[in-house]
């Protein structure tokens, strides 16, 4: 037997191995990974590897940490009251021009998931409430779950912390630096994009901002309305300052978030239940941190077992334009199986170890754009369906898919032509910028 064939065999038992584990058995994403290492590892002659399962769930602890350090941030961001203050400040700003107070919703839902890694902790931190505001100023229900879910989306896309360029850029053994500006000029083009296409026909041309104010609770602060806002001003600034000059502040992201979370804990007059708010937001959070742990085990399999260098070079040695439409199709779709980390680790990396003549950067983050749109897919389609709860939308899902289509035609052609032209948008970045 061939090598190829070989790896073939080993890749084919693994993704079976999952589509078992996950519609048959019904296990959770993570333990369904797990089963996909450990069945690739027996297929391919390494029995059980201990050393190897675990040397790769350590592989992402550090994104790990991030995550969850980022989602008790915003957990207190939430039930302090600081997030509905941003909300009824911008709704009293921008309610005279119904268009700008759609993409200003779109930013607010964006806003937590860019700092937590998470679409679905942005729908579900304020996708009620941004879903409550649309509701009051014309939009159908339908609209209403498709602006949530797309915000959900572009959340995951957003810098500064964009989970699938981290897994693919952690598998090509390089740092996650120098992302923010392609990813964050893509979320604003694509945000603006997204918001007029669901909202521009059926958003009211008067809009009462008083109907709204009263479904927005607002909180009291030590310090006033500073307090609501200091806890995301001290992140944020930090997190500016670390990039502009690492050589003398590096406390680290984690570390960042924990002093946001701590302001966002003392400042409010009432404060949040300490124990419960971290407890609650870990029990939310595991499941993805979970992901993280087996992903990279099924990396580290797939690397030990030589599956991910065969498919390296199938990818290399076939013509580019089938290259880019299997990149475009698959991708998306098959992360509606695997789940967004998923199709990142086991098809988006070896993709770009087929196209390292393209910028790494700016590559990486055309396949971490397709890698977040996978999260609309069925059947798992895991902020797709948050944002029908969060919205409160009760029909089929399929009917949100129906009003989704253009944009989610922007997004994935948004991905396909950062890939395909990653080393011509990179000369133009540098000239801009």
């Amino acid at each position: 037997m061939s090598q190829e064939l070989f790896s073939f065999i080993i890749l084919l038992s693994m993704l079976a191995g999952f589509f078992i584990a996950h519609f048959l058995m019904k296990m959770p994403a993570a333990l369904c990974l797990l089963v996909t290492a450990l069945v690739g590892a027996l297929v391919g002659g390494l029995g059980i590897p201990i050393r190897h399962i675990v040397e790769g769930m350590y592989g992402f602890f550090g994104i790990v940490a991030i995550v969850l350090t980022a989602s008790i941030f915003i957990a207190f961001q939430r039930e302090s009251k600081g997030l509905n203050t941003l909300v009824r400040d911008l709704i009293k700003i921008f309610y005279r021009v119904p268009p700008l107070l759609l993409i200003v919703l779109m930013f607010v839902i964006i806003l937590p998931g860019a700092l937590a890694g998470s679409g679905t902790a942005a729908v579900m931190a304020v996708g009620g409430l941004v879903a409550t505001i649309l509701s009051y100023i014309g939009l159908s229900k339908v609209r209403v779950a498709g602006f949530v879910a797309m915000g959900g989306i572009l959340a995951l896309v957003a810098p500064p912390i964009n989970i699938p360029a981290m897994i693919i850029s952690s598998g090509l053994n390089m740092p996650y630096a120098g992302f923010f500006g392609p990813l964050m000029i893509w979320t604003v083009i694509l945000a603006v994009v997204c918001s007029l296409v669901y909202g521009l026909k059926e958003v009211e041309k008067k809009i009462d901002p008083e109907k709204i104010l009263e479904k927005v609770p607002s909180g009291e602060f030590h310090l006033g309305k500073l307090g609501a806002y200091l806890p995301l001003l001290v992140v944020v600034g930090l997190m500016v300052l670390q990039r502009a000059w690492p050589e003398l502040l590096d406390p680290g992201i984690p570390l960042i978030f924990v002093l946001g979370a701590i302001l966002a804990f003392i400042l409010p007059k009432k404060r949040p239940n300490f124990i419960e708010v971290c407890k609650n937001t870990i029990k939310k959070t595991g499941p993805v941190a979970a992901l993280f742990i087996s992903v990279g085990a099924v990396v580290q399999i797939m690397v030990a077992t030589g599956v991910r260098g065969w498919i390296v070079i199938e990818a290399t040695t076939a013509p580019i334009v089938f290259l880019y439409i299997a990149v475009a199709l698959l991708i998306p779709v098959m992360g509606g199986v695997m789940g967004t980390y998923g199709v990142a680790s086991i098809f988006a990396i070896p993709f770009m170890m087929a196209l390292l003549g393209q910028d790494l950067i700016f590559g990486i983050s055309g396949l971490a754009i397709l890698c977040c749109l996978a999260s609309l897919t069925p059947p798992t389609a895991i902020v797709g369906r948050a944002s029908l709860l969060a919205s409160g939308y009760e029909e089929a899902y399929g009917k949100v898919l129906k009003v989704t289509a253009l944009p989610w035609a922007f997004v994935c052609l948004a991905g396909i032509l950062t890939i395909i032209f990653a080393n011509d948008l990179r000369m133009l970045y540098r000239l801009l910028f």
